[in-house]
C-alpha cells in the first residue's frame, strides 16, 4: 500500500498535469493569459497550484482506504507523511508539465508519459524490493521520487519513524519537486515567450 500510494501520486500528477497544460496550449488560453499583466511564471504557478491541491486530496483518500479496508497501521506523524506526499505530487506535476512542453496534443503527451511512467514505477522499489533488481539498476532508484516516498511512507506508517530517520529521503523529494517544477515551468515559459 505504501508503494502503490507513491506510484499513484506521481503517475496521476504527471498524466493530469501534462494533459492540463497541453489542453491550455491547444485551446490558446495560455496566449490570452500572457496578454494580461500577469507574468508567465505566475500563470504557470496558478495552473500548477490548482492541480496540486486537487491531487493532494488523494493522500487523504488513500490513507482512509488503507486504514479501513486493509487495516494499515498509522504509527508515525501524518503531517510528515502529508508533506512527503505533497512533494511527491509536485514532482509528478513537474514531470507532466515537462513532457507537455514537448507535446503538441494531449494524445502525444499521454504517449510520451508511457515511456516515462512505467520505468518510474518499476524502478521505484515500491512493488518489488530494490535488492531483487540487478545490481547495475539499483543506483537508478535513487533518481526516482517514488522510491524516496515509498521509503518515507513505510518508515512513517509501519515503523513510526520521525524526521531524524527519513530526512535524507525528504531532502531528495524536495530536490526532485523543486528541480522538476522549476525546469518544467522554465521550459513552458520559454516555449510561450
Amino acid at each position: 500500500m505504501t508503494g502503490v500510494l507513491g506510484i499513484l501520486l506521481v503517475l496521476n500528477g504527471s498524466i493530469i498535469g501534462g494533459a492540463a497544460m497541453v489542453k491550455e496550449k491547444e485551446a490558446g488560453t495560455i496566449e490570452q493569459l500572457l496578454m494580461t499583466p500577469a507574468q508567465a511564471v505566475e500563470i504557470v504557478t496558478a495552473k500548477i497550484a490548482l492541480l496540486f491541491v486537487l491531487l493532494s486530496t488523494q493522500i487523504v483518500l488513500a490513507l482512509v482506504v488503507a486504514r479501513l479496508v486493509f487495516g494499515l497501521p498509522i504509527r508515525g506523524s501524518l503531517v510528515l507523511l502529508f508533506v512527503a506526499g505533497m512533494l511527491c505530487v509536485l514532482a509528478g506535476i513537474g514531470i507532466g508539465t515537462f513532457l507537455a512542453t514537448f507535446s503538441k496534443s494531449q494524445q502525444q503527451a499521454q504517449l510520451m508519459s508511457f515511456f516515462v511512467n512505467p520505468p518510474l514505477s518499476m524502478l521505484s522499489g515500491a512493488t518489488t524490493p530494490v535488492e531483487a533488481m540487478p545490481e547495475w539498476m539499483q543506483p537508478f532508484t535513487l533518481l526516482n521520487p517514488i522510491s524516496h516516498f515509498s521509503t518515507i511512507a513505510r518508515g512513517v506508517l509501519l515503523k513510526g519513524a520521525g524526521i531524524e530517520a527519513i530526512w535524507p529521503h525528504m531532502l531528495a523529494l524536495v530536490g526532485f519537486a523543486v528541480a522538476l517544477v522549476g525546469v518544467s515551468a522554465w521550459r513552458f515559459r520559454k516555449q510561450l515567450g
